[in-house]
């Protein structure tokens, strides 16, 4: 039996394997995916294009976040400090980070939803362990 697909959204939100819950998806700071689990041996790319989803889910947070941000500063006082295009420059400086911001989250979630509606088993069992 699955778990709640809730339960599931948060595990996703900690950027953790949606097999064991124990594994990275990402590697350092930057949104490096890997291959897969360190911990169970998910593959993270189950096929080509694979987390062409997880962008656009990027986008679409990037979007509604960003326009819930700029629309009601349409309705504060107008300031002569910025010119227009400082503006403009100002909210693409936004944008991009925000979507950086965003995609961690976005193609951990798209990684865990796929698999909450069709699982598919790690390719070798391995756990790291550390010997030093």
């Amino acid at each position: 039996m699955r778990p709640p697909l809730w339960k599931e959204i948060i595990h996703s939100l900690r950027c953790l394997c949606p097999n064991c819950r124990q594994g990275a998806i990402f590697r350092g700071k930057f949104n490096k995916v890997l291959p897969r689990c360190p911990h169970c041996g998910l593959n993270y790319y189950p096929e080509s294009g694979y987390y062409l989803g997880g962008m656009i889910m990027t986008y679409i947070a990037t979007t509604f976040t960003l326009l819930a941000i700029y629309i009601p500063s349409l309705f504060l006082p107008e300031s002569k400090t910025f010119s227009q295009n400082e503006g403009f420059a100002f909210w693409m400086i936004v944008a991009v980070l925000l979507a950086f911001a965003f995609v961690r989250n976005c193609y951990s979630l798209w990684l865990t939803i796929n698999f909450w509606i069709d699982p598919w088993r790690p390719e070798t069992p391995r756990i790291e362990s550390s010997t030093q």
